[in-house]
């Protein structure tokens, strides 16, 4: 074997130190790639240089290259695992010098054909980081030498330690952006949803009104609203939207905006429950749905009126104690158009208080994997009769999360009481 040409390798190495600053220094992670063939290209003295990245289906996908007039670009060219000098070399974690391509049976020629370039000889090196194979990168074609050599693999593996090391900061760096990007947008998406609910809740003199509002992940498919029209009706609404996150949230910000227009003088709670159903329904995507009850205070009657769609049956409590009040439901908010909802009516007296729920209470879990059921949230409220409804509000939120303990809340949770103080 002949000698390697000692300024060639001099040139090369001094060519390691300029590029491990270079690549160090480009914090862009589309500018790094073509910056990475153009290095080797110019320090290694090569026609050509090629960059594959492993894809989702553990294929090496050509994601950048270097052709003879500089010109950088990225053919479609998918190699399969295990297939082409790519291939060999990331299948078997290995460097490969070949000397003439076309006379090695693993040379990938379909490459070629889709490119238009004359590959005679290939340096190929595998990308790994964290003993995780990332892709490999090739460079072809000597200039004013028929092959590569030993000493050429020898620098080149070294480049290739540096270039992996390059993308997969840049991956890091580019992931924790996206992170914080996401964040960001889920924070504004909490604080739209957030102003769908009431910023105050109604105060009118024998009448009180106190709700707890706790999503299980950053954002929540709850929601509740209450509402003053006049000064002896009040309006309400508890509900949840099917499934969590921001499809919940987009969901449940129209439906809140649909139902706001529909709660007003002259419909009853079951009418309200109905034509709120019919706007939603073949508007929802991938079978969600809501859960919901609509309902209405009648403080000169002493009444309260209210629909329940698949939602649960509120609570009533008063000096006597606690009990779930028996109620006529009907399918939940957006899944039939056309859907009759029966309307309940309760007498109601000083010193009673109803508190609606969504189901995240209920359904609570321990470590033991223990629900808290309705027993359980019964159980909260036995004792001295509340005197106000924030009193029920705060001694359901603290038994469900003393109940819970350490384990995050799987489901959103709200609760809102409202009632006649003694």
């Amino acid at each position: 074997m002949p000698t390697p040409d000692p300024n060639r390798l001099l040139h090369v190495y001094r060519g390691l130190v300029e590029v491990s600053a270079l690549i160090n220094g480009i914090v862009d992670y589309d500018a790094l790639l073509p910056a990475i063939l153009e290095v080797a290209r110019s320090v290694f003295h090569v026609e050509a240089s090629s960059l594959f990245l492993v894809n989702e289906d553990g294929d090496l996908r050509l994601e950048v290259a270097r052709g003879p007039d500089g010109e950088t670009a990225a053919p479609l060219v998918i190699v399969p695992r295990g297939h082409g000098i790519g291939g060999w070399v990331l299948e078997k974690n290995e460097p490969l010098l070949v000397a003439d391509a076309y006379a090695d049976a693993r040379f990938f020629r379909e490459a070629d054909r889709i490119t238009g370039f004359t590959t005679r000889s290939i340096l190929c090196v595998p990308l790994v980081r964290d003993d995780e194979a990332i892709g490999v990168l090739q460079i072809l074609n000597p200039l004013h030498r028929a092959a590569f050599d030993q000493a050429d693999l020898e620098a080149f593996v070294a480049y290739s330690h540096l270039v992996a090391t390059a993308i997969a900061k840049l991956r890091f760096l580019q992931r924790r952006a996206e992170q914080t990007r996401v964040e960001q947008e889920v924070a504004i998406a909490r604080e739209i949803q957030e102003s769908f609910l009431p910023a105050r809740l109604p105060e009118l003199p024998g009448f009180e009104a106190a709700a707890c509002y706790r999503p299980a992940l950053t954002i929540s498919g709850d929601f509740y609203d209450v509402q003053a029209i006049g000064p002896e009706e009040v309006w309400f609404a508890i509900g949840d939207v099917s499934g969590k996150g921001i499809p919940a949230a987009l969901l449940m910000a129209q439906a809140v905006s649909h139902l706001r227009l529909l709660m007003r003088p002259g419909l009853d709670p079951s009418q309200v429950l109905s034509l709120w159903n019919d706007r939603l329904a073949g508007t929802t995507v991938r079978g969600m749905f809501i859960t919901a009850l609509v309902g209405r205070f009648l403080l000169a009657e002493n009444r309260v009126e209210f629909a329940s769609a698949g939602h649960p049956a509120p609570l009533r409590v008063d000096a006597s104690g606690v009990e779930a009040v028996n109620a006529l439901a009907s399918p939940p908010v957006g899944v039939v158009r056309g859907t009759d909802h029966a309307l309940n009516t309760l007498a109601i007296s000083p010193g009673q208080f109803l508190v609606f729920y969504t189901d995240g209470l209920p359904d609570s879990f321990d470590a033991r994997h223990s629900e808290l059921g309705l027993p359980g949230v019964l159980g909260l409220l036995a004792g001295p009769a509340p005197r106000h409804a924030r009193e029920l509000v705060r001694a359901l939120r603290h038994g469900e999360a003393l109940h819970r303990k350490e384990v995050a809340p799987r489901d959103d949770m709200t609760i809102l009481a409202l009632g006649l103080p003694s």
